[in-house]
């Protein structure tokens, strides 16, 4: 934040334990800064979030947050604007355990907050319910502060107040942090000896920044509406590794038309968990460039277009993400008897330029000529190359050489049932790709565990290779050794 204040203040760790420092606290304070984050139920307002900061002589000096069970449903919506899930309000205390006891510590401060009025109504409403005493207090409100020192801001909303006040972060819709930015507001605006006017390409600026809050917030509700209001829930069995789990951005899949048995097993409006990973396009107007692949249940699906990539490059790691995807449910879909799958990505930033690779274009085929005889040489048997048969398909790229070492990978927890469907000493086709710290080994977009990084990483690239693997299985153990070139770490054979 723009001062250093907040080193002196202390956080609750928001159980009803530290509830009591924050009552002793309150009793030599002169104000509190709130914000509350709500719900609407089939009851009326429900609190969900409290978040506090006592203040003593203009600087903060305890600072306390709570979530609070509605005990009933929270909305989708609630959960894509604050983050704040069903799941973790369940174990937190209710209304009757928290309004009473704050309201009590706060009812001879001043109360400062910004649209301060919104935070005093939800906290009464609940008292109303609760058949208590509700805050009749003092107050300020910052934004009424914003709204006299900047008098033509087309908004003085939190998070337009932060930027017209030099703060550049983001309003997080979250008790505590946007409590915080408040009173960071309210300081800056109070030391404001005169008003500020903003210039009219800063004005069109704000209003453009603005625009673009509201029509944020009006997708968090249309959002709700397309998932009927109730988070989704996977069908399928999620697989391994990181996971990000968000449905800010519905992206369509180019190639899921090749795959539609898959998708018609799982039906329209069906949301499963996939596996994505950044690799090139392979071909057609884009190819060469980074985009993300998408696999579903192991299969590959398709990826999303070079358009979709230059507004969500760089939102999953280089070893693969799990994320959710979703079966569209639309009439034209169905009448069409076709399913379409959306990659569920966080939400867009600015196109950014991508990277490009050549990929070496494929030989022309040559005319077949009539076969001339061939008189059969004798076989050296004792230098004839023994045939290997792959369990799978050899994926699409380029293929790692040259090979001259069989290393034994670090597995990941769970390989013996990615790899259940193969028997012992089954050999299959894999990719490697460099990461910062590893070397990542994957069977059809699935992590298989990781080899130490090589001494010389030339060969490798910086896109994912093919190369063999072989699995063992032994006295209920599997092992999966993969082949590399040679090198000079200290794991080389």
């Amino acid at each position: 934040m723009g001062g250093e204040s907040f080193q002196e203040s202390h956080a609750g760790d928001g159980s009803l334990d530290s509830f009591t420092e924050f009552s002793m606290n309150a009793s030599i304070a002169d104000a509190v800064v709130i914000d509350t984050e709500t719900i609407n139920s089939p009851f009326g307002i429900r609190i969900i979030d409290i978040g506090a900061i006592l203040v003593r002589n203009d600087a903060p000096i305890y600072e306390w947050e709570q979530l609070i069970s509605p005990e009933c449903d929270v909305p989708a919506s609630a959960t894509l604007l604050t983050g704040i899930t069903e799941e973790s309000l369940r174990p937190q205390p209710n209304a009757e355990q928290v309004i009473p006891q704050f309201l009590s510590a706060i009812s001879n401060l001043t109360v400062i907050g910004h649209n301060v009025s919104y935070d005093i109504s939800a906290l009464n409403k609940e008292a109303s319910r609760l058949g208590i005493t509700g805050l009749d207090v003092s107050c300020i409100d910052t934004m009424s502060l914003a709204r006299g020192k900047f008098p033509n801001a087309p908004s003085v909303s939190l998070q337009e107040t932060m930027r017209l006040l030099g703060l550049h972060a983001t309003e997080e819709h979250r008790a505590l942090s946007d409590a915080r930015w408040t009173f960071e507001c309210w300081r800056r605006l109070d030391s404001m000896r005169g008003l500020a006017m903003l210039s009219p390409s800063k004005r069109e600026e704000s209003k453009r920044r603005a625009l673009r809050d509201k029509r944020r917030k009006d997708s968090v509700f249309m959002k709700s509406i397309y998932l009927d209001g109730q988070m989704p829930t996977a069908v399928n069995a999620q697989p391994k590794g990181t996971v990000i789990e968000t449905v800010e951005c519905g992206v369509e899949i180019s190639g899921d038309e090749n795959h539609q048995q898959i998708l018609k097993r799982y039906g329209y409006d069906a949301w499963v968990w996939v596996y994505v990973v950044e690799d090139l396009i392979r071909k057609g107007k884009y190819a060469g460039y980074p985009t993300y692949w998408v696999f579903l249940d192991g299969e590959e699906i398709g990826h999303i277009t070079e358009y979709q990539m230059e507004r969500h490059y760089g939102q999953v790691p280089l070893e693969g993400a799990v994320m959710l995807a979703h079966v569209r449910n639309r009439k034209a879909d169905k009448e069409r008897h076709v399913w379409q799958l959306r990659l569920q990505m966080p939400e867009e930033h600015d196109p950014v330029e991508l990277p490009h690779q050549d990929i070496p274009k494929p030989l022309p085929a040559k005319k077949p000529q009539e076969p001339k005889p061939i008189k059969p040489k004798p076989q050296d048997h004792s230098t004839s190359a023994q045939r290997v048969t792959f369990s799978n398909t050899k994926p699409h790229k380029k293929v790692l050489t040259p090979i001259g070492r069989t290393v034994p990978i670090t597995p990941v927890d769970g390989l013996d049932t990615i790899l259940d469907q193969f028997a012992d000493q089954s050999h299959i086709w894999v990719t490697v790709k460099l990461s910062s710290d590893a070397l990542v080994v994957r069977l059809s977009g699935i992590v298989l565990g990781t080899v130490a990084l090589p001494t010389d990483s030339t060969p490798f690239g910086d896109e994912a290779k093919v190369t063999a693997a072989t699995i063992g299985k032994s006295d209920g153990q599997i092992t999966v050794s993969v082949d590399l070139p040679l090198d000079n770490a200290p794991s080389a054979q």
